[in-house]
């Protein structure tokens, strides 16, 4: 895709702002507007032939709350990006209550930042094992529907990257491999939230583990497990990267310290959920507020960070924060719940680690 074609996408999608008050679906006029209607027709409409590469990004109502900036990096990419949602909805619940659908399904942003949008059909138990590999597959055979992708990109809708445009550089870092993670050991646990494969072993890869998962067992299969399988019996080639190393110098499987790794270095890879999490129970400065939708006043935030660090993030009372801290240590034990007084009778806005 050049990079005029790539612009348009970007604005069309909504990544980059664009005054449209002037445009109109009938619009051919370009002393007006910068683009016409017959542009976007005749650029937009293939989008699926434009890349060699084609992202998969699962996720289900849990991931929402990261969900707009993880898509806005990988549509930067240029490459085809495959929402694949898991929708979690049961008869039980209140369907059609008020803002039931906003809190448990894509909203039309979503839409508009992902080339497509894929939902399975309805899985029980195991979201992030039986519900995962049911994502994949799905995506699965889009991709096939196309001859021009020769790669598969898969990563979990809370893993952002900030360097879009090394994904161009990836095909080159697995070189003569089958596939490769960004998160694993040679011979050990093969982790999933970030994988790239040849379109070959991809198939290969998905074909073993239906095999498997027609036969249902309680708690599900683990994808790790299914994959570490897959790739041996397969005889597959993995091509081993720089892993995050923690001090101990074992592997920072969920990137929670946001170590250097290849995966940082090429991608700008980032986990935001475990990363969040980390700098919660250790008493660190949060993630900065962009990495986080804060749709309806936050509504996919779960509570307890709805009531500390969100009113952090809207006031810059750092009082939020300590209670944020204090709420979130690692150990249960060390855990305080204290009115917000406790910290202070003022706001506190001086910065500093607790």
């Amino acid at each position: 895709m050049n990079k005029e074609t790539q612009r348009l996408d970007l604005i069309m999608s909504g990544v980059l702002p664009h005054n449209f008050s002037t445009f109109y679906s009938g619009s051919y006029e370009k002393n007006i507007n910068s683009f016409t209607w017959s542009d976007i027709d005749f650029n937009l409409n293939d989008m699926p032939y434009k890349s060699e590469i084609a992202i998969i990004v699962t996720s289900y109502h849990g991931q929402l709350l990261w969900l707009k900036p993880t898509l806005t990096s990988y549509r930067k990419t240029g490459c085809f990006t495959i929402l694949s949602y898991d929708s979690n909805l049961y008869p039980w619940e209140r369907l059609d209550l008020d803002g039931f659908s906003l809190q448990r399904l894509p909203r039309p942003v979503h839409h508009l930042l992902a080339n497509c949008v894929v939902f399975k059909h309805k899985t029980f138990d195991a979201d992030k094992r039986t519900g995962w590999f049911w994502d994949v597959k799905y995506a699965q055979h889009l991709i096939n529907g196309f001859k021009n992708f020769k790669y598969v990109y898969c990563t979990n809708g809370d893993c952002i990257i900030e360097r879009p445009e090394g994904m161009v550089e990836m095909p080159s870092v697995l070189g003569d491999g089958d596939f490769m993670s960004g998160q694993s050991e040679q011979g050990k646990t093969i982790h999933t939230a970030t994988l790239f494969m040849k379109i070959e072993a991809f198939n290969k890869i998905m074909d073993y583990m239906a095999d498997r998962m027609r036969y249902s067992i309680i708690g599900g299969q683990s994808p790790e497990a299914l994959l570490r399988d897959a790739v041996d019996e397969l005889k597959l080639k993995e091509t081993i990267v720089d892993y995050p190393k923690m001090e101990n110098g074992s592997v920072d499987y969920y990137c929670t310290q946001n170590l250097d790794s290849t995966w940082k270095k090429v991608l700008g890879f980032r986990n935001l959920y475990h990363e969040f999490e980390y700098r919660e129970n250790n008493g660190l400065e949060p993630l900065p507020k962009e990495y986080i939708d804060n749709f309806h006043n936050w509504m996919y935030v779960r509570s307890d960070w709805q009531e500390t660090v969100c009113r952090y993030y809207d006031t810059g009372d750092r009082r939020y924060l300590m209670q944020f801290w204090d709420r979130g240590k690692d150990s249960q034990e060390d855990r305080k719940f204290l009115p917000l007084e406790a910290y202070g009778k003022e706001p506190i806005y001086e910065k500093g680690e607790k």
